[in-house]
């Protein structure tokens, strides 16, 4: 039988269990601790780096990007749209009504001044012509009868003066003498119908005349609208019918609505090169003949007319070309990019940007604009630095920094800002912010 006292005694096997368990746990809670420094120390010096990095870009002067005035051109191409055109153009229309009797011509048909075209016929105009001569021959009859009636009274009353009043009365000679008046009267009447009569006849005469259609100029047939037998009216109204239409197209004219901007630079004598889309191999050369000398209020355009020499018929009337004018200039102008740009109360201003990196703000005046680049007539040297795209904000003599041509190697684990056009420092410390809370 077992004594109390070693019932009481802890069994030697379970005591260390409890022991070891501790010290388990504490080595494993000391492993946590060290991976959580290991892990959490490395990002704190990041976060830190990425702060003070923040912090400098903030402190840095605005990133801005510069460019330099270029000089234009001393030509400038000024291409503008036109529509070739006949020097002279014409419709040919009938004088006398009638029927075609013969056409000789057709389209495409080249003629010369005089050449005989058509004939009409018009047998009324003959019958009128024939009524006409007739009537005029009938007066004419008339008058030398009414002459020989004159001839008979002066006779008449010369008789009766010479016998005295003794032999005839007052009364008598007083009607002789009205009978000689009244002869002279109808003989002057028939002169005058006579006249109109001879007149008819040779209005029947031109435009029995009018039978024979001939061309007025050289040119090319463009238009034919009748065939023979067909019924002819006279006159050029809107319910008549044109015969044909007659072009001249060794020469042809271009008409070209030249903007305001560009008018002062246009004159006679001046030349111009038209293009064919058609044929791009080949510039027809023309010139200035005539400008209209006034703009047009509601286009705001000079209309100006080219001559083109057309010898070989090259180019076709009617068709759609291009003009364009070189325009000289003895100084030229500066150019910038359109994004220099700044337009406010103040005016149009481009930003100056000095050797030290002062920004100042320059008033200029502009010329044509290109949109990509605009004219500065002054207000800038050629030597400026001008910034482009600048952020706004800036005051004058704020101090900027040019952005570099390549962007600067980043340092090994940060994220480097790249300036952007228009960029600021608030922009770039945002930027590092969002790297350093996506890391």
């Amino acid at each position: 039988m077992s004594s109390p006292d070693a019932a009481a005694e802890p069994h030697p096997a379970s005591h260390p269990r409890p022991r070891s368990r501790r010290l388990l746990l504490a080595a494993a809670g000391g492993l946590l601790v060290v991976l959580y420094l290991l892990g959490l120390l490395p990002r704190l010096a990041r976060w830190h780096q990425l702060d003070r990095h923040a912090q400098a870009v903030r402190d840095a002067p605005p990133v801005v990007t510069t460019t330099q005035p270029q000089r234009a051109a001393a030509v400038v191409d000024v291409p503008l749209p036109g529509t070739t055109e006949p020097i002279l153009v014409t419709s040919i229309f009938a004088r006398t009504d009638g029927y075609l009797e013969v056409r000789y011509v057709d389209i495409g048909d080249r003629v010369t001044a005089g050449q005989l075209l058509a004939v009409i016929d018009t047998p009324e105009v003959d019958q009128q012509l024939s009524q006409a001569q007739a009537t005029l021959a009938q007066w004419q009859a008339n008058v030398v009868k009414l002459q020989a009636d004159l001839e008979l009274a002066g006779s008449t009353l010369r008789r009766y003066i010479a016998a005295g009043v003794g032999s005839v009365s007052k009364q008598q000679i007083d009607e002789r003498t009205s009978a000689v008046t009244d002869a002279e009267k109808a003989v002057d009447a028939g002169k005058a119908t006579v006249n109109a009569n001879q007149a008819n006849v040779d209005r029947l005469h031109e435009l029995q005349g009018f039978q024979r259609v001939y061309a007025p100029f050289d040119g090319i047939i463009t238009v034919r609208n009748v065939d023979p037998g067909a019924l002819i009216s006279a006159g050029s109204t809107t319910g008549t019918t044109e015969l044909f239409r007659l072009a001249q197209v060794d020469t042809l004219r271009i008409f070209v609505w030249v903007p305001q901007s560009y008018a002062a630079d246009v004159h006679v004598g001046q030349d111009a090169d038209v293009t064919l889309r058609e044929r791009p191999e080949r510039v027809f050369h023309g010139t200035v003949s005539r400008t209209a000398g006034a703009i047009d209020p509601s286009s705001r355009t000079l209309r100006t007319e080219v001559l083109v020499p057309n010898q070989d018929g090259a180019l076709l009337s009617g068709a759609y070309v291009t003009v364009h004018f070189k325009i000289q200039r003895s100084n030229p102008p500066l150019l910038i990019p359109g994004t220099a740009l700044l337009v406010g109360t103040d005016g149009v201003r481009v930003a100056v940007v000095d050797a030290d990196g002062t920004l100042h703000y320059r008033p200029i005046k502009i010329g044509r604009d290109y949109g990509a680049q605009v004219e500065v007539l002054a207000g800038i040297v050629s030597s400026d630095v001008i910034a482009s795209n600048l952020p706004g904000g800036l005051v004058e003599g704020t101090r900027v920094r040019v952005a570099e041509a390549a962007a600067a190697t980043p340092s090994p684990g940060v994220a480097e800002p790249t300036p952007t056009s228009g960029g600021n420092s608030a922009a770039n410390a945002a930027g590092t912010r969002e790297a350093r809370d996506g890391s």
